[in-house]
């Protein structure tokens, strides 16, 4: 989840609200991609991939799953009907900005294609395409944030808290489970290395053994005519 656009800075609450729930499930798939590529290119050099304890085992998240409170949550805020509404309001805004993300960067990629099929690509339509899928983005984003926003209004001060300690939790999970991640990649990029390293020493010494078993033996004795 580059994922998703979801580096979001944290300190304003209502961005804390809109993005918790996403960065704690998006960063579960990006440690679950992360192993799966750690286990490919295992299986690439030739060597047993490791068991990974850190891994979740999460079912496959939908975009109607990704940043949406947790039913659990939501029963202990006990909300009233309007303060019901507007967490539904909210909800259906955060639905419909994934949608809308989906198919905008579908249509950039589509159009991306199209340019690059033939040799008259031009950068500046590339960069006019990012630029249009970006605005895009922000105008749903905006309009998440009003969301989200009308439902904290809303609260009282003892459903603010709970909501705050939830988010504070998640801030805390999803900061683990980049640090994982980071560290997996880190790993993969020095067994990457040093198997490149010793591929490189093999073709020396190849070389190495080639030049000297080319060369003529020193003191030979020529045969007498």
């Amino acid at each position: 989840m580059r994922s998703y656009d979801l580096r979001l800075v944290l300190t304003p609450l209502f961005l804390l609200l809109v993005s918790v729930c996403a960065n704690a499930q998006n960063g579960q798939l990006q440690l679950r991609s992360s192993n799966q590529l750690n286990q490919a290119e295992e299986r690439r050099l030739a060597a047993p991939a490791p068991a990974s304890a850190a891994e979740p085992s999460a079912a496959p998240l939908t975009g109607d799953s990704l940043g949406k409170l947790p039913d659990s949550l939501i029963a202990g805020l006990v909300l009233d009907p309007a303060q019901k509404a507007k967490l539904d309001a909210a909800h259906e805004a955060r639905r419909k900005m994934w949608s809308v993300n989906r198919l905008a960067r579908q249509a950039e990629y589509a159009a991306l294609t199209q340019e690059l099929a033939t040799d008259k690509f031009d950068p500046r339509e590339a960069i006019a395409l990012r630029k249009k899928t970006r605005t895009k983005i922000d105008a749903g984003f905006d309009e998440v944030q009003t969301s989200w926003l009308a439902f904290w209004d809303v609260l009282n001060p003892a459903q603010r808290k709970i909501l705050i300690g939830y988010m504070r939790d998640q801030h805390a999970v999803q900061g683990r489970l980049s640090a994982t991640a980071s560290a997996e990649r880190a790993a993969l990029r020095a067994k990457q290395q040093a198997a490149l390293e010793r591929a490189e020493a093999r073709a020396a010494a190849q070389a190495s053994g080639a030049a000297s078993s080319g060369a003529a033996p020193t003191g030979a004795v020529t045969a007498p005519k």
